[in-house]
């Protein structure tokens, strides 16, 4: 197991591709959010969702499916048994939710890295460049989610970009007594099991936010090695030593 810190909080903030209707869902999105109390810093871990791993009690498989088999319990035994720590929390959002969610807080502004250009519906290819960016919910979907261009590896980079504007917009807001109504105004999209009671003593973490970076971290191309299945799968084997590195970095581990 990973010896983490005390007055540590680690939560697992999951995108899925569950559409209206429909019962069974990926989470494409997996990205852990750790904040430490002490340290008032907050580090964001991406995890392909291609990440072929077990999923206890059942069998190997693709990471982006425990959260569907098995509930936030699954996911939480996932991560345990293969990376050596558990998660303390979850957020799950689906793709139409999450573009509401940033409607309705005026959008974000994106710092982009990178130059993408992707097809985007209605528009045709559609390019983005480097520099601050303001996306309305349609335009950051269109985002973390454009893949003929680009990589996996590539989306998780443009996941955190957008992951990381979204808190400095809540940030943006008092949240220490708007929080208690931004709270009640999401909870129709964003399944949690994180209670309000649970977040107050984070928010000081987040206002602090204005004047530091948030730390990001990401199974990359050399924390993994490209591998078929028997029944003729690609997924990504992870090399559970560079893996150890990254996350003992990444959860301040000592």
């Amino acid at each position: 197991m990973i010896n983490e810190p005390e007055n540590q909080v680690n939560i697992l903030l999951l995108g899925s591709d569950q559409r209206p209707y429909e019962g069974g869902f990926r989470t494409d999105v997996i990205l852990l959010a750790t904040i430490n109390l002490d340290q008032q810093t907050i580090h964001l871990t991406s995890f392909p969702r291609d990440l072929y791993v077990t999923l206890p009690g059942f069998y190997n498989d693709r990471i982006n499916s425990a959260q569907f088999r098995g509930g936030f319990n699954l996911m939480a035994d996932t991560f345990e048994y293969n990376f050596g720590f558990r998660p303390d929390y979850y957020g799950m959002i689906n793709f139409y939710g999450f573009q509401s969610l940033i409607d309705t807080l005026g959008g974000i502004d994106v710092n982009v890295s990178q130059t993408l250009t992707d097809h985007r519906s209605g528009y045709g290819d559609f390019t983005v460049y480097p520099g601050t960016v303001h996306m309305d919910g349609e335009t950051a979907l269109w985002y973390v989610r454009s893949r003929y261009s680009s990589s996996d590896f590539d989306r998780t980079r443009r996941q955190q970009e957008v992951v990381a504007a979204l808190i400095r917009r809540l940030v943006s807001f008092d949240l220490v007594t708007k929080f208690p109504q931004l709270y009640e105004q999401f909870q129709g999209i964003i399944e949690t099991n994180l209670p309000l009671s649970e977040i107050s003593p984070l928010l000081p973490v987040a206002d602090n936010l204005i004047r530091k970076e948030i730390g990001r971290y990401a199974v990359g191309p050399a924390h993994v090695s490209n591998w078929v299945t028997p029944g003729g799968a690609q997924v990504l084997l992870p090399n559970q030593s560079a893996i150890q590195a990254l996350l003992r970095e990444a959860l301040n581990a000592e």
